[in-house]
């Protein structure tokens, strides 16, 4: 992948992204991303100081992605809140399982410890629009007596959960999965059905 001038943090991150998606986190270093991308083993540290900077700023990437295609996909499913709040949960486990680089990068131990203000403030965001719609399906019946925060903790498990499962291809041989929308449907349909 070649180098344009003035470009280079989207380079790395994108390579980063690359290289975390063919062989995993710990494939990932800044001396064989400037190698990769044709500079100087110096230069990515002008805008990441270490490796983990670079891991920190591809999981706030993704919580950005991750944001995006869950309003995109609330969205088309209608204004029923619960409904919506299934719809996030699909597109999570979706996005999850064709971009797994910000995927893993965000649920990364070594991510966890060198969190920043930017990736709080990206996670921050993310369950605050679950928690808004979890509030807006209690007040239509869904859950009424559980703690909003509590049913924000159930939802991103079960989400984060079927998609680190669906992402692992030894899980997916095991299971014989084939359809990802199928499976991820059917773990939010039964966590709504059993409360609703």
């Amino acid at each position: 992948m070649p180098y344009h001038h003035g470009n280079l943090r989207a380079e790395l991150l994108e390579r980063a992204a690359e290289v975390v998606a063919e062989s995993g986190v710990e494939a990932l270093s800044l001396r064989s991303l400037a190698r990769d991308l044709g500079v100087s083993h110096n230069a990515p540290r002008k805008h990441f100081a270490s490796r983990a900077a670079l891991l920190t700023a591809l999981a706030t990437e993704g919580c950005h992605r991750a944001l995006a295609a869950m309003e995109k996909s609330a969205e088309a499913a209608g204004r029923d809140p619960v409904d919506r709040l299934r719809a996030r949960g699909r597109a999570y486990v979706r996005f999850a399982f064709e971009q797994p680089a910000f995927f893993r990068a965000s649920n990364h131990p070594e991510v966890q410890r060198a969190s920043d203000e930017e990736l709080y403030a990206a996670f921050g965001a993310w369950c605050n629009e679950l928690r808004k719609n979890a509030e807006a399906a209690q007040a239509d019946g869904w859950m009424p007596d559980i703690d909003p925060d509590t049913l924000v903790a159930i939802v991103v498990a079960g989400a984060v959960g079927v998609a680190t499962v669906l992402c692992d291809e030894g899980w997916r041989e095991v299971l014989a999965v084939d359809d990802i929308d199928a499976v991820a449907d059917a773990m939010f349909e039964r966590l709504i059905q059993s409360r609703r």
